[in-house]
């Protein structure tokens, strides 16, 4: 009995020292992660997170899409090197986005135009934040999510527009945007009634007709025309899944933009190739004054 309670106390002892060395860790990093739960005008759920520094005032603030069948889960290698510039960091779920989203819908409700109201509700909560900087919303986006991010930023450069303001996004980070799908998914099916109820995408999501409806006359890069953001484009010159020619086209399109190959990257960017793509956007954020 006696060697019972010796080891229960081992135990205890190193769960405490545990929770102690987590929360003295938390307590030296220079920013906290905020769970957030954001309403959409239909009651609907979008959860999220925030990275947001730990320092006074008003803080400029990059909210981050992912791509199709991710989490919020994609951004926060990002965030976690943003926040050290004193940058806060949006990371959500879009509704639908994933099999293991934390927010509300269904995958075979999800499409480019729910995901685009998602982002424009985001982008309306961190504005009532007291210490964002609504002077410096920054969007950014990978694969699919880079598409939406584009769609809305550019929707927000529309001077005749009576429900979006006009010109409140600073700056458009792109990694491997997916702007291709619309273009994709005609390919796929001669007409729309050819398109099945249910499709499987990428071997690990299905969504419905609805996401093909929402983009079949959708043509991304006339719409991203007329934006004058300063967009950052990154993309991998191995990436399989999005061809890097159609980020050399966008970036032909946008009339002020800067657009970097890295050289073996694929549909994403990890270990070395991952620190490359973070010099260039934090040096993008220097250009445009988001860090002084």
């Amino acid at each position: 009995m006696k060697k019972v309670y010796i080891t229960l106390l081992v135990i205890m002892i190193i769960v405490i020292t545990a929770f102690i060395i987590i929360f003295l860790y938390n307590q030296n990093k220079g920013y906290e992660v905020v769970d957030i739960n954001v309403k959409n005008k239909n009651g609907q759920n979008i959860y999220g997170v925030i990275y947001k520094p730990k320092k006074g005032g008003k803080v400029p603030v990059v909210i981050y899409s992912h791509g199709l069948g991710a989490t919020y889960r994609a951004g926060s290698d990002y965030a976690k090197e943003l926040v050290k510039y004193g940058i806060a960091t949006v990371c959500f779920d879009f509704r639908g986005g994933s099999t293991r989203s934390k927010s509300d819908g269904l995958t075979t409700e999800m499409s480019f135009l729910t995901e685009m109201d998602d982002l424009e509700t985001i982008i309306d909560y961190v504005k009532q934040l007291d210490y964002i900087d609504t002077e410096n919303i920054i969007l950014a986006g990978s694969s699919q999510g880079g598409a939406v991010s584009a769609l809305v930023s550019s929707r927000h450069q529309d001077e005749s527009s009576s429900i979006r303001p006009y010109g409140d996004i600073k700056g458009l980070i792109l990694l491997y945007p997916a702007l291709s799908i619309p273009e994709v998914m005609r390919g796929w099916y001669s007409t729309l009634d050819n398109v099945p109820e249910t499709v499987r995408l990428n071997d690990s999501i299905d969504v419905g007709k609805k996401y093909f409806e929402d983009i079949w006359a959708l043509d991304p890069f006339k719409e991203i025309e007329k934006d004058k953001t300063n967009v950052l484009i990154l993309h991998g010159t191995k990436d399989s899944l999005v061809k890097i020619e159609y980020s050399r086209k966008i970036n032909n399109i946008y009339s002020n933009s800067t657009f970097y190959e890295i050289e073996g990257a694929g549909h994403g960017f990890n270990g070395e190739k991952f620190d490359e793509a973070m010099k260039h956007i934090i040096d993008y954020l220097k250009n445009i004054n988001v860090i002084v």
